[in-house]
């Protein structure tokens, strides 16, 4: 499958690591942080509140300025600001960017901050719901302070397919992926910064009952195929297309976490 980038994609692409880059310099020490939301909630913005004008107007053939984009939060309740948390950008199937409840748990054990889009399933456009993982760990970071190289992106079936391209095509921002029941290899033009994906981490998970086993199993054959070693493929049993249990979804971050 090619995978063509429009150029308001390409712009974002380096507008939003600038931006983000320039947002977390000179951020607000762990002190400061006296009103910070732990827990399950939404958060909603605009790109012109997000990005500013020049933003806005680098995305306005995917988004209008005063749209409103929406995600859904997870932030452990133990946050604290003086240890930055790792993040996980999720993409789902469906229209609902949270993750199980199971997993909380692991989150607060392993100090992550979990985000997915709201109204971001594969039913919706694919400009839309990379663009919005894209913003995601901008718009964390007006909030929380964030370990830039634990910042994974993550996704299910369908958006399990999406992440392998953000991934690959983002792996300087993108410091790993979990790619649960989906996911796409990237065929035979090697990415732009195939040095970078062979630095990074990647976890495939499938159940041996799962539809899209065969795929994922070989998507995660071709990653190692192309050098990218750090490649680590999880196979539950009796397990069909659906999220992994907490022991595997923990299994897994500790995977992603061991490059640090």
């Amino acid at each position: 499958m090619k995978c063509l980038f429009p150029t308001s994609l390409i712009l974002l692409l380096a507008l939003s690591s600038a931006a983000w880059a320039e947002e977390t310099q000179g951020r607000p020490t762990a002190g400061l942080h006296t009103d910070i939301k732990t827990g399950y909630f939404r958060k909603t913005t605009t790109p012109l509140e997000l990005l500013g004008e020049q933003g806005a107007q680098v995305v306005a053939g995917v988004f209008a300025a005063d749209e409103k984009l929406r995600w859904q939060l997870y932030v452990p309740k133990n946050y604290d600001p003086a240890k930055p948390a790792g993040v996980i950008v999720f993409i789902n199937r469906g229209t609902w960017g949270g993750g199980l409840k199971v997993w909380n748990d692991v989150l607060e054990d392993k100090n992550i901050i979990w985000i997915g889009a709201l109204g971001a399933g594969d039913q919706s456009p694919l400009n839309e719901r990379m663009l919005k993982a894209i913003l995601a760990p901008l718009l964390l970071a007006q909030d929380y302070e964030i370990d830039a190289d634990r910042v994974y992106v993550s996704g299910f079936s369908g958006g399990g397919q999406v992440a392998t391209i953000l991934a690959t095509s983002k792996p300087e921002t993108f410091k790993g992926g979990l790619f649960m029941s989906g996911a796409m290899f990237w065929g035979a033009k090697a990415p732009p910064k195939l040095s970078l994906v062979q630095q990074n981490r990647y976890v495939f998970t499938t159940g041996s009952n799962d539809v899209a086993k065969t795929k994922v199993q070989r998507t995660a054959e071709a990653y190692r195929s192309a050098g990218v070693d750090n490649t680590h493929l999880i196979i539950v049993q009796n397990m069909r297309q659906e999220l992994p249990g907490p022991t595997y979804f923990a299994a897994a971050i500790d995977y992603l976490d061991a490059r640090n």
